[in-house]
């Protein structure tokens, strides 16, 4: 790593661990982070991924997982509380200042000062929907939201009883609301919140555009009827039932719709919220910038999974 690079990976640490430890203190520890960061290199052999680091005797190790977030979150600990430290290298994470292989797919969110959504703000509504899709995007871009990644596929359940994002499973619903922050702690994820939410819709416009959708069309899709964009009771060839993950790809996601998603808890609106909808809705009824506010935190939500980011 070039040392230029390295010294602007040190700042941007630096500069998320100056709100837990201070400044002096903060520079020390992204020092460290750093360091135990480049001690591991990642290297590909007959298509497979694998990561090479020295274990605490200086051995090198060769492991088929990275063992970046392991580490950075052992350093954090010895720092901070817990909580904090948790709340720390989700920062770290969302800001790609920490990278871990993660094991499957996401695509990238960009952070609120993004040029793409000061593009999107110049745009027409159409309707209603659209007007109030604006001001909810307008709000996230000014809540400063920092970058972010969503898995490609809904989550399901391993043999093992595990969280996963592959392709070809049952989403993991039924869970209540308590059940799925349990979930998102246990495997190092959190639920997005809505004005993440509001950003990722932001960027799905943006690649439906990209993809040679019209202005017009991608907005239509996201805010008004979005039949289109995944798996509802009016789209070609419903199934009546629930569709595998990793279904009906567009703008690089699947499942979109399919099922409704769970967002995290929001102090001000009192509850947690529910976005789009799922198979047995329609597109018009529930599209995919659809909210609806959740009160009950440990009822089993038999159609919705939990929206997992990182």
């Amino acid at each position: 790593m070039k040392k230029a690079t390295v010294m602007n990976e040190v700042q941007g640490i630096q500069k998320v661990l100056e709100e837990y430890l201070g400044n002096r203190k903060a520079a020390k520890v992204a020092v460290e982070i750093s360091v135990a960061m480049q001690g591991e290199t990642q290297h590909t052999h007959c298509g497979e991924d694998f990561f090479v680091h020295k274990d605490e005797a200086g051995k090198l190790m060769l492991t088929m997982e990275s063992s970046v977030k392991e580490n950075v979150q052992a350093i954090l600990n010895s720092y901070l509380e817990e909580d904090e430290a948790q709340e720390c290298i989700e920062q770290l994470i969302a800001g790609n200042l920490v990278n871990p292989d993660v094991g499957f797919e996401t695509i990238m969110v960009e952070d609120s000062g993004s040029e793409h959504y000061t593009v999107l703000m110049k745009h027409k509504p159409q309707n209603n929907q659209e007007q109030e899709f604006m001001k909810s995007l307008k709000a996230a871009i000014n809540a400063k939201v920092a970058s972010f990644r969503v898995p490609v596929n809904d989550p399901s359940i391993d043999m093992n009883g595990k969280l996963q994002f592959a392709s070809g499973f049952k989403p993991a619903v039924g869970y209540s609301y308590n059940e799925l922050e349990k979930l998102a702690k246990e495997n190092g994820l959190r639920l997005g919140k809505k004005n993440e939410y509001c950003l990722f819709l932001g960027t799905m416009i943006i690649r439906l555009m990209a993809e040679g959708w019209s202005e017009k069309e991608a907005w239509f899709a996201v805010c008004t009827d979005s039949r289109k964009l995944g798996h509802y009771l009016n789209s070609v060839e419903a199934k009546g039932n629930f569709e595998v993950t990793g279904s009906r790809m567009i703008a690089s996601k699947c499942d979109l719709a399919n099922t409704s998603k769970v967002l995290a808890r929001d102090e001000k609106a009192g509850g947690f919220w529910f976005a789009g909808g799922y198979y047995i809705n329609k597109g018009g009824n529930y599209p995919l910038a659809e909210l609806e506010l959740g009160l009950d935190y440990d009822f089993h939500y038999y159609c919705s999974v939990g929206w997992f980011v990182l």
